[in-house]
């Protein structure tokens, strides 16, 4: 029997190779397109794998000529059409080669639903009717490797994942493709030059900046005032703050907001006794945190060492390479019960077993962390054992970080006692609580960065009665702050627990807590960077000032004038709600996918019914259009090197040459702005050259083959 394995990415298609032919005497190699060491158990069998999606949705031209233009909508296809992706082709056609001879399929795409799409697809793009398995890889080591191994289902089994999957895929695409094109050509109907790139995620995402920044602009400050009290008890100091009195002039929120009355009430309690009139204590437990989703890990990096979501994807996905640790891309905080046993073999292997940390552990100690009910498709991120070397500063953090969450689990939680009480004080009440640590538990070897304070002070012994005559009073000028700036750390908080966002009044509130926010932890960090992105005609909806993030006037208009339903998270909840069902069986893909239509006319209609409000001022803002130099028709337009990550201006006319070189000019990129000289004596567009010899830029005229050393004079 000839067995074929696709994993979704070839690292893991050699971690497989590695498991399948570790007893062998014959020793395989990873050649170009798969792995191939023939017999095992009677079997041969063969590893191959994809690069992630090698197909892609097919683009609007492909459905029809007419729809090259982009002015031509709606595009709704009758028969949806697949397409290799370029930089993959040879490695398709690799595969397609092997399925002809293959008895058996096992499908090795990660356990999700894009995994079980993107494997699932080739099958179906290349016509393989044999027998298909799934395997469910979430880690690389050899524990989990044969966990997997050993637990091979029937592919049919995935078969409604597979159906959400491709349901996500089209819905996306359908409105991607349509309301980008709808909304921006009837924007340019108006005179605005920018492409719109509408998307289910973005929107609302921006949606949030966008309402934050104006809940900024709209904040009123309110100034109050309040009275503190401040003892000392056996060394230890505490403090109360004053309880507005009944009589006392106050805002909504009851805090005091006359200093003169403040004062007075200063005057009445200086050098009188203050006694505990009442002093309550409750114990209470605070159990470690759970290990890390990619979510929680990426805001928990950008907090602490200032690291953009979408670094420390790449980095835990090398650690994850290196068989550091499980699979990164998970939206679970959860372990397996299965994989308690685990504990041991990996702390030793991170820690060794000599340490301190290591021994000071308890392994029998099986906290919330280990419930495989809560397990989704991936378990949460966690160190595999392999003990890392070679890391650099910055994945040594995170690695540091991620085995530390893993660490604690197998400690004792933290034990205190709060402590509420109020003091009587000449007729006025002062209130103050606070927290008696009495076991540290986890907290003993959790680093004080690991974890935010809670903000309650710790306490001395105070009790019922007891009073002093040399209290400190101490009048604070107080004003209410504006909520602060969305981070990509707390932007990408808030798309995971986009609920909170919500109303709860909504009935979708709990439809979001189900399908865990706007997009995936794959995509989340991609969404962010592409709304901060600028490419060619498509402005920038966010910038960034330091670590804050705010909307662009762009970003302002794109929200407002666009249907108010993609702007809100309830067309998330809605849609990852059914895609749910589709995924256990309960909903058919045409009837989602004629829901997703619907969606889509209607906000072509609104596109096409709209007046886009302030766009007049809008292009009053806008750049005028770069008349190319050269040919004198069309504007230069700004592009992304794709190899030196540099932006530079080229003529958008793609049949543009110089009249001398015909060759097309690009020019440097200067504060966002084309940097073109234009010769003196004959009014060629001159060449920006850089020398070795001198270090200096000059301008070069090919037309009367001299250099210009002044570069600044000729600057277009």
């Amino acid at each position: 029997m000839r067995i074929v394995y696709i994993a979704e990415k070839p690292d893991i298609a050699a971690s497989m190779a590695e498991y399948l032919w570790k007893d062998s005497a014959k020793r395989y190699k990873l050649s170009t397109h798969y792995i191939d060491a023939g017999s095992s158990t009677g079997n041969e069998i063969v590893v191959t794998w994809a690069y992630g999606h090698i197909l892609m949705q097919a683009m609007p031209e492909e459905y029809g000529d007419r729809f090259k233009d982009f002015s031509s909508y709606p595009v709704i296809p009758e028969e949806w059409k697949k397409i290799p992706s370029p930089s993959a082709k040879e490695q398709l056609k690799a595969i397609q080669m092997l399925l002809k001879k293959a008895d058996v399929v096992v499908n090795g795409g990660d356990p999700d639903r894009e995994g079980q799409l993107l494997v699932d697809e080739i099958l179906e793009y290349c016509g393989y009717k044999g027998e298909v398995r799934r395997i469910l890889i979430n880690a690389k080591d050899n524990e989990s490797l044969k966990r997997a191994f050993s637990s091979i289902q029937p592919n049919d089994n995935f078969r409604s994942l597979y159906m959400a999957g491709l349901a996500r895929e089209r819905a996306d695409w359908l409105v991607g493709m349509n309301l980008s094109r709808a909304y921006s050509v009837n924007a340019q109907k108006q005179g605005l030059r920018n492409t719109w790139r509408i998307g289910r995620v973005k929107m609302p995402t921006l949606s949030l900046v966008v309402a934050r920044e104006r809940e900024i602009e709209n904040f009123k400050p309110v100034k109050y005032y309040v009275l503190t009290g401040k003892f000392v008890k056996d060394g230890v100091p505490f403090e109360a703050n004053l309880v507005t009195p009944e009589d006392a002039p106050s805002d909504s929120e009851n805090r005091i907001t006359s200093l003169d009355y403040i004062k007075r009430v200063k005057s009445e309690v200086e050098n009188k006794t203050s006694s505990v009139s009442k002093c309550e204590r409750k114990s209470g437990v605070e159990r470690p945190p759970l290990p890390y989703s990619l979510d929680t890990l990426q805001a928990d990096t950008n907090r602490r060492f200032g690291v953009s979501p979408s670094t420390t994807l790449s980095i835990v996905q090398g650690l994850y390479e290196k068989k550091f640790v499980s699979y990164p891309r998970s939206d679970c905080n959860y372990i397996p019960d299965s994989q308690h046993g685990d504990a041991r073999r990996i702390i030793n292997g991170v820690y060794g077993a000599d340490s301190s940390l290591a021994s000071g552990a308890d392994v029998n100690i099986k906290g919330k962390a280990f419930d495989s009910s809560k397990v989704s498709a991936h378990h949460a991120i966690i160190p595999t054992g392999v003990k890392p070397s070679g890391l650099s500063d910055l994945e040594q953090k995170i690695y540091d970080t991620i085995a530390l969450r893993y660490l604690i689990q197998f400690y004792p939680p933290c034990r205190y006692s709060t402590v509420t009480y109020e003091m009587e004080c000449n007729g006025y009440r002062f209130s103050g609580s606070g927290k008696v640590v009495t076991d540290k538990g986890w907290k003993a070897v959790s680093s004080s960065s690991e974890e935010k304070e809670d903000g309650q002070s710790i306490l001395p012994a105070i009790e019922k009665g007891m009073s002093w005559s040399d209290g400190v009073y101490t009048i604070a000028d107080k004003v209410t702050s504006p909520p602060k700036r969305f981070t990509e750390g707390s932007l990408l908080t808030a798309m995971t627990n986009i609920w909170k966002y919500v109303s709860q009044d909504n009935p979708n509130r709990e439809r979001l807590k189900e399908c865990k926010g706007l997009g995936t932890p794959a995509t989340r960090a991609t969404i962010i960077s592409e709304l901060m992105e600028q490419k060619g005609t498509v402005k920038p909806c966010i910038g960034k000032d330091g670590k804050d993030l705010y909307p662009t006037p762009f970003g302002c208009f794109l929200i407002d004038n666009i249907d108010e339903s993609l702007t809100k998270p309830d067309f998330t909840a809605e849609m990852e709600y059914n895609l749910s069902q589709i995924a256990v069986g309960k909903k058919s893909l045409e009837e989602y996918m004629s829901e997703t239509e619907r969606l889509v006319s209607r906000n072509i209609s609104f596109a096409e019914s709209s007046d886009f409000q302030g766009c007049q001022s809008l292009r009053e803002n806008e750049q005028k259009p770069l008349v190319c130099p050269v040919c004198g028709k069309l504007s230069v337009v700004r592009r992304l090197s794709k190899k030196t990550k540099k932006y530079f201006w080229v003529c958008s006319d793609q049949e543009c040459k110089h009249p001398v070189t015909k060759e097309t000019v690009f020019y440097d990129d200067s504060r966002n702005k084309p940097l073109i000289g234009l010769c003196p004596d004959c009014g060629t567009v001159m060449s920006h050259v850089f020398s070795q010899k001198t270090r200096k830029y000059y301008w070069r005229c090919p037309k009367c083959d001299a250099f210009k050393d002044d570069a600044k004079k000729y600057k277009g």
